[in-house]
């Protein structure tokens, strides 16, 4: 039996945001090589490694969103740790002295907005809620380190560390048993 395609063979054509992905992706090399080259070539600090991180948070926040989480919380926690690591390569590469002051600040102020997203629409959110309990452990991991000398104790690691306490409670009230019922889903084998 022979089978006749009467289809015209299909041709791949590429769409826009194909297209200026992949011109962006040429530029963001070539910036990142100009900075490295330059770097180097002038010495003194590492003021590259913070050219070469703040690319790729532009790249990885605008030009290639996650296919598999991509909702409000997970982008927000996403965007929050990609921000907290530039401050340190800031505070290692360029000046010192200010990071320990500066990240709890932003990190409780992003922990805020996560959780008016994830309190607006509980029902909803519900499902998303994983970025968010992870930004709140590793907040009170932060707290309690600070609070037993491992790390530096300022008043911005102890509002973080009750910010996130208080949204741990909140969720705890408000979702009860539901909230095991979606841990359980998130960890189950």
């Amino acid at each position: 039996m022979e089978i006749k395609n009467v289809y015209p063979p299909l041709k791949r054509k590429l769409n826009r945001r194909r297209k200026l992905r992949t011109a962006c992706g040429w530029c963001f090399l070539a910036a990142a090589a100009a900075c490295v080259i330059v770097n180097i070539c002038v010495g003194g600090k590492a003021w590259s490694a913070v050219a070469l991180w703040a690319l790729w948070m532009i790249w990885s926040t605008l030009l290639t969103p996650v296919l598999v989480e991509n909702n409000l919380i997970s982008q927000s926690a996403r965007l929050l740790i990609n921000t907290c690591i530039l401050l340190i390569l800031i505070d290692l590469t360029i000046s010192s002295g200010w990071a320990a002051f500066v990240i709890p600040i932003v990190c409780y102020g992003m922990l805020i907005a996560i959780g008016i997203i994830f309190f607006l629409n509980v029902s909803k959110q519900r499902q998303n809620m994983m970025p968010m309990l992870w930004v709140i452990a590793g907040a009170i991991v932060a707290a309690i380190c600070a609070i037993f000398g491992f790390s530096l104790r300022n008043w911005p690691i102890i509002v973080l560390g009750s910010i996130a306490a208080a949204l741990l409670i909140a969720t705890i009230v408000i979702l009860r048993s539901q909230l095991f019922a979606e841990l359980k889903k998130h960890f189950h084998h």
